[in-house]
């Protein structure tokens, strides 16, 4: 497991979620991402993301959105994932 913490950030864009994360040289990080309470399936938006990702995708107004990332190496070895943000939209 590599010594960086696995933290994201969600900030509110005019275009949508800019997510920003950090990452290592070698490393692949996906995006996931889950509508409304925990117990809901995670579903991957982006593979192998570069820092800063923006979801743009519409979500009605009242929409709860939670967002994570998860860390691999080049070799698809799972080294962790980061903390759930969490935003409802207005």
């Amino acid at each position: 497991m590599n010594s960086h913490k696995l933290l994201i950030e969600l900030t509110l864009v005019p275009e949508g979620r800019h997510i920003a994360f950090s990452k290592e040289m070698l490393e692949k990080v996906h995006v996931y991402r889950r509508q409304g309470a925990a117990g809901d399936d995670w579903q991957q938006v982006a593979t192998n993301a570069r820092s800063p990702f923006v979801d743009t995708e519409e979500f009605p107004t009242g929409t709860t959105l939670e967002y994570q990332v998860q860390h691999f190496t080049q070799q698809d070895t799972y080294e962790g994932h980061s903390n759930i943000v969490r935003t409802t939209l207005n």
